[in-house]
C-alpha cells in the first residue's frame, strides 16, 4: 500500500481487515453462464434529459433490453459504465455478460449514461434522473417500480455506491430530468471496483480524481490532498476537502440502507481493494445489509466468472417478487 495511504479519513480509521486468500464471503448458488451475446435493445436511444455539461449540451439517453415475454411488472437493472464508456458502447464486455445472464432470468436491463466532464455531484444527479424516470414511466416499459437494481463498474461503481446510500439525501438529489415526486432509492445495488472514499487512494490518484470531480488544476488538487492529510482546517483548500467528503459514499451508510453487494479484485491497481473493505466494514458497523465478494488475484473490473455468476444470482434474488430469506434455517441452539 502506498505510504500516502497512511492518512486515514475519520470515516475509515481502524477498518482494515485481512481478505481471505480467494473469496470474501460465501458465493451463492451458481447462476446461468455469462456467455457474451448482445441482443438489440427493445427500446433504443430513449431520451431521459438534456443537460449542460460545462457549456456543452449533452443528452442523457438509455438503451432498454426487455426479457422475452416481459409482463407488466418486470424487475429492472440499471447498468452504469466506467469512465470513457457510454450507454451504447459496443466495446463494453461486462454489460454483454450481464445481459446474457439477466435477460434469461426475466430481468430487464437499461444501460444508462452520465456527463463526460466527471463533475460531482452532477454525475450522481444524472444517474438519479434515470431511477426517477423509470419509476415515473414504469407502465410504458413494463417495469416494476418497486424492483429496480443497480450494477455499476469502476466510475460507474462509484456512482452505484452513492446511489445505494443517498436515495433519501435531499441535498444530493438534483433536478435533472424532473419526476421529482419519484424516489431515486434503488432496491439493491452491485458495486464493482469502486472508490468509496477518495482519500483512501494514493496522493496522486486522489489528486487526479479531484481534477474530474471538482475541476481543480494539478497544484490545487495536490494542495487539497495535503490539507486533508494534515487535517489543516485553516487551509484555504479545506472547503474542497469538505466538497470531496460530500461525495464519498462511505459517509452515508445507515442501518436502513438498501442491500448492496460489493465486488472487487485484490490486485486492483486503480481503485485499491481497501475501498471495498472500508465500505463493507461501514455496513457492518451500521448493521446494514451487505455482501462482499473478492478475488485475491483479481484486478480492475476483472473479478472472475465465479464472482460474476454469484453476483447475478445475488441480484436476481434481491429483485425477486418473493426474495428468499437470508437465513433459511433457524438459528441453532447453543448450549
Amino acid at each position: 500500500m502506498p505510504a500516502a495511504n497512511a492518512g486515514w479519513p475519520r470515516a475509515g480509521r481502524g477498518i482494515v481487515r485481512t481478505l481471505s486468500a480467494a473469496l470474501v464471503g460465501v458465493l451463492l448458488a451458481a447462476a446461468p453462464s455469462l456467455a457474451q451475446s448482445v441482443p438489440a435493445p427493445t427500446f433504443a436511444d430513449l431520451a431521459v434529459a438534456r443537460i449542460d455539461d460545462l457549456g456543452k449540451p449533452f443528452d442523457l439517453k438509455t438503451n432498454v433490453y426487455l426479457p422475452r415475454g416481459a409482463g407488466a411488472a418486470t424487475p429492472l437493472v440499471l447498468y452504469i459504465h466506467g469512465k470513457g464508456g457510454a450507454y451504447d458502447d459496443p466495446r463494453d464486455q461486462v454489460v454483454q455478460r450481464i445481459l446474457a445472464a439477466l435477460l434469461p432470468r426475466g430481468i430487464a436491463v437499461a444501460r444508462i449514461d452520465y456527463r463526460r466532464s466527471g463533475r460531482m455531484p452532477a454525475m450522481l444527479f444524472d444517474t438519479k434522473a434515470y431511477l426517477r424516470f423509470f419509476r415515473a414511466h414504469a407502465g410504458d416499459y413494463h417495469i416494476d417500480p418497486n424492483r429496480i437494481g443497480i450494477w455499476g463498474v469502476s466510475r460507474g461503481g462509484n456512482l452505484a455506491a452513492m446511489l445505494a446510500v443517498t436515495g433519501d439525501v435531499k441535498t444530493l438529489e438534483g433536478e435533472v430530468g424532473g419526476n421529482l415526486t419519484q424516489s431515486s432509492r434503488p432496491n439493491a445495488s452491485v458495486v464493482e471496483s469502486p472508490l468509496t472514499d477518495l482519500f483512501l487512494s494514493s496522493d496522486d490518484k486522489a489528486a487526479a480524481m479531484f481534477g474530474d470531480y471538482l475541476g481543480t488544476g494539478e497544484n490545487d488538487s495536490k494542495a487539497i490532498v495535503m490539507a486533508y492529510r494534515r487535517h489543516d482546517t485553516a487551509s484555504p483548500f479545506w472547503k474542497d476537502v469538505m466538497r470531496i467528503e460530500q461525495v464519498n459514499p462511505l459517509n452515508y451508510v445507515k442501518k436502513d440502507s438498501p442491500p448492496v453487494l460489493i465486488i472487487c479484485g485484490g490486485l486492483d491497481p486503480a481503485n485499491v481493494v481497501l475501498n471495498c473493505t472500508a465500505f463493507f466494514d461501514r455496513y457492518i458497523r451500521e448493521a446494514a445489509p451487505a455482501s462482499y465478494y473478492a478475488l485475491s488475484t483479481g484486478t480492475h473490473v476483472r473479478v472472475g466468472s465465479d464472482i460474476e455468476a454469484a453476483s447475478v444470482n445475488w441480484l436476481a434474488e434481491r429483485l425477486s417478487s418473493q426474495p428468499p430469506p437470508l437465513f433459511p434455517d433457524p438459528e441453532p441452539t447453543r448450549r
